[in-house]
């Protein structure tokens, strides 16, 4: 058999068919997706920074003032990278929609890149974050029990294992209509990752703070709470609730001078506390779907309008 016969074979049904070769690739919304997978990646590495300083004695970090209060750890450095690779994500579909070149290796790569920054990521910062406080060095206090632990390491796996499921999903029912531009079925990986990454950044900046009285309480309630708030995150990502497109319903249309005031607020918050920023605008998101969703439960369908001759059919 010639190789021109045997790269049309569709091994499925034994049949001769045409398999398409990719030709050419989009290169900008590409590279923005390549951005986002290695934002991903450096995150987990991250991870493996905290780890070396925590239990290998070396050198203590030397870093401008501001950036040591930015990210006071590599866990809360590795945050703001999935936040980063979140940036690219937004930009590879509307670089793809400019040059027109979107395509279907696009969104494979994009699901792939996803997976890593989006799923594997978040919950090897919330292991990482875990570990170093479960097993302190040196006879240190231990801040996460090993029910803590426990619960916290099987949240972490459902959560990847859910985000794994959603992009697959995804891929497996795109549709290419208008609503599928304007809403997700299910909580977008993103989403999931930015409520996750969220409360690990607010935990960092509140163990080192020396200005809120209650902040060890308050670090405490993060790590109690961020178990059970992964698990639900996997849950609504594989759920069929319905979630907006931030960027197509928000930013795309006009909007009224007012919503100039809640940039610049915004804006303000970002200045003083980016973590604050980062979860009112994570849990904004992640709580205004479910109460979009329970106010369509709550609507009271329309009465159907049966035609005259309908009425006279059930009638005889």
């Amino acid at each position: 058999m010639d190789p021109t016969t045997r790269d049309r074979l569709d091994f499925d049904n034994g049949e001769v068919a045409p398999r398409g070769r990719l030709r050419a690739i989009s290169l900008l919304p590409s590279a923005a997706t390549l951005g986002n997978l290695v934002c991903g990646l450096l995150a987990i590495f991250c991870c493996l920074l905290e780890i070396r300083d925590v239990y290998f004695a070396g050198a203590p970090r030397t870093t401008h003032p501001r950036l040591a209060e930015l990210f006071p750890t590599y866990v809360s450095a590795g945050a703001y990278l999935v936040v980063l690779a979140m940036v690219f994500d937004a930009l590879d579909g509307r670089l793809a929609r400019m040059v027109r070149r979107t395509s279907e290796f696009g969104a494979q790569l994009d699901s792939m890149a996803d997976v890593v920054s989006f799923g594997a990521a978040p919950a090897v910062l919330f292991i990482t974050l875990l570990l170093r406080l479960a097993v302190p060095p040196d006879g240190g206090e231990v801040l996460v029990t090993k029910l803590q632990w426990k619960l916290g390491m099987l949240c972490a796996l459902v959560y990847v294992g859910c985000a794994a499921i959603r992009l697959a999903r995804y891929n497996a029912e795109n549709v290419k209509d208008e609503s599928a531009q304007n809403r997700f079925s299910g909580l977008p990986v993103p989403g999931a990752a930015a409520a996750l990454v969220a409360l690990l950044v607010l935990h960092e900046d509140l163990a080192r703070s020396e200005l809120i009285a209650t902040a060890a309480y308050w670090t405490g309630v993060i790590r109690w709470a961020a178990a059970p708030i992964a698990f639900a995150l996997g849950i609504l990502m594989v759920s069929r609730l319905d979630y907006p497109h931030v960027f197509n319903l928000y930013f795309r249309r006009q909007r009224p001078p007012i919503h100039l005031v809640w940039l610049l607020v915004a804006a303000l918050i970002a200045y003083f506390s980016p973590e604050v920023l980062l979860v009112l605008l994570a849990y904004a998101y992640l709580i205004g779907g479910l109460v979009v969703y329970w106010r369509r439960r709550g609507e009271t369908p329309a009465p159907v309008q049966l035609a005259e001759s309908e009425i006279h059919q059930d009638v005889n």
